[in-house]
């Protein structure tokens, strides 16, 4: 739609426009002055609503991309730190393989935060774009994977990559037997987890696109007001977002996906009351069996 505000008011007292005028005139009996007087202001009135409704749409239309900047520099800005921790351990790796020994500071600790990593599996499920749990990117799933990698190193399978064959380590096969639903995490280790997960997603290649939808998906949810107006927001937040992510990647399978970072009102209300229905029939039965 082009922007109404460069349209120009026809000229209703032109040749173009002789036969409405006339006709206006035999039905009413108007003047043909009032005549153009009346087609201009009917048509300065339809022009100005057209105006105001795309005065609207672009002020909307800039605050949801205001939005998503905001959304995506705060995930930038948390994966970032997370990033230089893991590059910092990195090079401090790199600088003990060296056959020279160097110095320390006697005065220094080690830093506050060390970067997890998630398992093979987890890294896997991303290279091929497919759905994995966050409890995979959660602290206890990062050091299960560390445990695992160390405990079966020597046992290896086949696997192909582009074609090839290739041998990898067998637990990069096997789901965790102690993996959780979304659902079912704590909201403060979903809100970790899902950190490390985007800044995962950036290392398996994935569309910008997607990556930036998911980042405004988790950064909306945490932000959603039901949090605050509901004794089970979180949980609410966490069945939608287990849900909905479930979903979405179903149907990227099937060339079906939807826009993921815009959040389903009517299906966050249909999950809050389906969840204070389990709590009330809870406390039914408590009360009825006691």
């Amino acid at each position: 739609m082009a922007d109404p505000s460069n349209e120009v008011c026809p000229d209703f007292n032109g040749d173009a426009y002789t036969d409405i005028r006339e006709d206006i005139s035999r039905a009413t009996g108007a003047t043909q002055e009032a005549i153009v007087l009346r087609l201009s202001q009917s048509w300065t009135i339809g022009h100005n609503q057209r105006v105001n409704e795309w005065n609207q749409n672009r002020e909307r239309e800039l605050a949801d991309a205001a939005e998503a900047d905001r959304a995506r520099a705060a995930q930038e800005d948390e994966a970032r730190a997370q990033q230089e921790a893991e590059d910092e351990r990195e090079r401090v790796e790199a600088e003990k393989k060296k056959p020279k020994m160097n110095g320390f500071n006697d005065r220094a600790s080690v830093g506050d935060t060390l970067a997890p990593r998630p398992s093979q599996y987890a890294t896997q499920k991303l290279n091929n774009f497919e759905y994995i749990e966050l409890w995979y990117f959660s602290p206890d799933g990062c050091k299960e994977a560390l445990r695992t990698a160390r405990s079966v190193a020597d046992d290896f399978g086949l696997t192909r990559v582009d074609d090839q064959l290739t041998i990898r380590p067998a637990y990069a096969f096997k789901a965790s037997k102690a993996a959780v639903a979304d659902h079912d995490l704590p909201f403060s280790t979903f809100l970790r987890s899902k950190n490390l997960f985007l800044m995962q997603l950036s290392k398996a290649k994935w569309p910008q696109t997607h990556i930036d939808a998911l980042s405004l998906f988790f950064w909306r949810l945490e932000n959603h007001s039901i949090r605050n107006h509901s004794d089970l927001g979180d949980l609410v937040v966490l069945h939608y977002a287990s849900r909905v992510r479930q979903d979405w990647h179903d149907r990227l399978k099937r060339d079906e996906a939807f826009n993921i970072a815009i959040i389903n009102e009517i299906l966050l209300r249909s999950i809050n009351e389906e969840l204070w229905d389990k709590v009330r029939s809870q406390n039914f039965a408590t009360v009825r069996f006691s």
